[in-house]
């Protein structure tokens, strides 16, 4: 889709997740609760949003799974000579279906079933493993960079013939950029076991930003160096790095990055599932889905059916689809997931707190009293600037309600003025097409000026999004830009399952829906 431009395409990708990244860390402080996006949604703006947001978290996780285990055996068959691959295909015989696979994985189910009984004994042993595994993913991504630095030849980057380091504009790079995007959804599963941090109000925006800026770096530099090494279209579908040193004589090489690359897929199995688990158990706890998902194994203290139930979807796909379609379905969910907690920051910084005295120096984990005083305990927040108390005399509304209203408008207008962009380009000239930008222009404009205009809670947290409105707002502009560049198939499979939650919702969820989401953690109070 974007040729050497990759490169471009991850920054882009990158700093939309980055946005998206600082979000999650101040819900997660204010939150602590396992369910990630879930749960901060429930908690913003409401159950059907919240299921909405689930259940594109379960489908993206399950997808995720199959993908990164489909990777994982791809990477271990170019270092068997594919005979994996075609012993399967023998076997079978070559399948041709859209969306399906060419021959049936079975041993990239065989590597999930293996991650899936490991995670059955627990979170500790689960994560001596992950750091082991992340050690060494580190250490083989600083030799990629190193070694392909070294064959790097800017020809691949200017060769007219190829079209360049841009062979398909701006529009491939937003392409791909899109698509691509599932490569940094990792981060989500911080989020995912907040409650089972020790400081979570501190660790989990440290390791939020610190898992960023590493993957950020990953991606970008291993991408610079592999298209820098071999033309774009040469590049291997399948096992493109170790081909492409393979290309050059540095077979040791090979060896050693088809190593780290099955330990960097395995790390993104454990992630998937480790926060797959986490959302279905939420959901059903809060009578969202099948109650029998919710059970916590005494021994292990995990949700087990629950990950037994998923993943088994997790094996059907990893089995029969594709991967290329499956990385596009994982970025459209992921992507609607960060614009709904995008906006649950801003419409939560924009509601008055009831917070007590007790809960301000807690918060501020402050020793002096007299200090903590010193902060009002009559919030504001929601209410409109002094410098527009007038418009009361137009509209008078609860406070944050204006503000609620003004980041669904936003949302709107956003897409829809991306969304004509994207489909009309040819047309842009024209003066119809002129005044519909305009006017959804204006809107876009207005919305965001309705938000500002507004008085922010003055609820202490250990962490909080700088810059709000226009840090969650840019996160929302961002995510847009790179939902409406995804295939229109993408969009038809996204309609399909989210149907089908919305089936299961309305006969299930609502008649079995706690209604009220429980009490806040204790953790967010001590």
């Amino acid at each position: 889709m974007a040729g050497p431009a990759i490169v471009l395409a991850f920054l882009f990708s990158g700093f939309a997740s980055f946005l998206a990244a600082l979000c999650y860390a101040e819900l997660g402080v204010r939150y602590p609760k396992s369910g990630s996006a879930y749960s901060y949604t429930y908690m913003a703006v409401g159950e059907l949003w919240a299921f909405l947001v689930g259940w594109n978290m379960a489908l993206e996780h399950t997808i995720g799974a199959a993908a990164t285990a489909r990777a994982a055996s791809a990477y271990i068959d170019s270092l068997a000579g594919y005979h994996i691959k075609n012993g399967t295909m023998s076997f079978t015989g070559p399948i041709e279906a859209p969306m399906i696979a060419d021959y049936l994985d079975f041993f990239a189910v065989f590597i999930l079933f293996i991650f899936v009984i490991y995670l059955s004994f627990g979170v500790k042993m689960t994560s001596y493993l992950n750091n082991l595994f992340t050690v060494i993913n580190i250490g083989v991504i600083i030799l990629i960079i190193g070694v392909g630095a070294y064959f790097a030849d800017i020809k691949n980057w200017t060769n007219p013939e190829t079209g360049g380091f841009m062979p398909y504009g701006w529009s491939g790079v937003f392409e791909a950029s899109a698509s691509c995007f599932y490569a940094y959804i990792g981060f989500e599963a911080i989020a995912a076991c907040s409650e089972e941090a020790k400081d979570p109000k501190k660790s989990i925006p440290r390791a939020t930003m610190a898992a960023m800026g590493i993957a950020a770096i990953g991606y970008i530099g291993t991408a610079t160096v592999l298209t820098l090494m071999v033309n774009y279209k040469d590049i291997q579908d399948e096992s493109g790095i170790p081909e492409a040193l393979g290309s050059h004589g540095a077979e040791w090489a090979k060896i050693a990055v088809i190593v780290g690359a099955v330990c960097g897929t395995s790390t993104g199995i454990i992630g998937s599932l480790f926060a797959l688990t986490r959302v279905i158990y939420v959901m059903a706890d809060d009578g969202l889905l099948l109650n029998f998902c919710s059970k916590v194994n005494k021994k292990t203290q995990i949700p087990l059916r629950a990950m037994y139930v998923f993943s088994f979807l997790s094996f059907i796909t990893t089995l029969l689809l594709d991967i290329n379609a499956l990385v596009e379905v994982i970025s459209i969910g992921t992507l609607f997931a960060y614009i709904v907690v995008s906006a649950s920051v801003i419409i939560l910084r924009y509601k008055p707190s009831d917070l007590t005295e007790k809960d301000v120096l807690e918060l501020t984990q402050n020793d002096d009293p007299l200090k903590s005083n010193s902060i009002p305990l009559t919030d504001t927040g929601g209410e409109l600037r002094d410098n527009f108390e007038w418009m009361k005399r137009f509209i008078d509304w609860s406070p944050g309600k204006l503000v609620t209203h003004s980041v669904v408008y936003y949302c709107v207008t956003t897409f829809l003025l991306c969304g004509f962009i994207r489909i009309f380009s040819s047309y842009l000239d024209s003066w119809w097409a002129i005044i519909i930008v305009v006017i959804l222009l204006v809107g876009f404009i207005l919305s965001f000026f309705t938000i500002s205009i507004h008085k922010q809670s003055i609820s202490p947290l250990c962490y909080k999004v700088p810059i709000v409105p226009l840090v969650p707002a840019m996160s929302i502009l961002v995510n847009i830009i790179l939902i409406v560049n995804l295939q229109p198939a993408t969009w038809v499979r996204l309609f399909i399952w989210i149907a089908v939650g919305l089936v299961l919702y309305f006969f299930y969820g609502i008649k079995n829906s706690k209604e009220e989401m429980p009490p806040l953690p204790s953790s967010v109070r001590n």
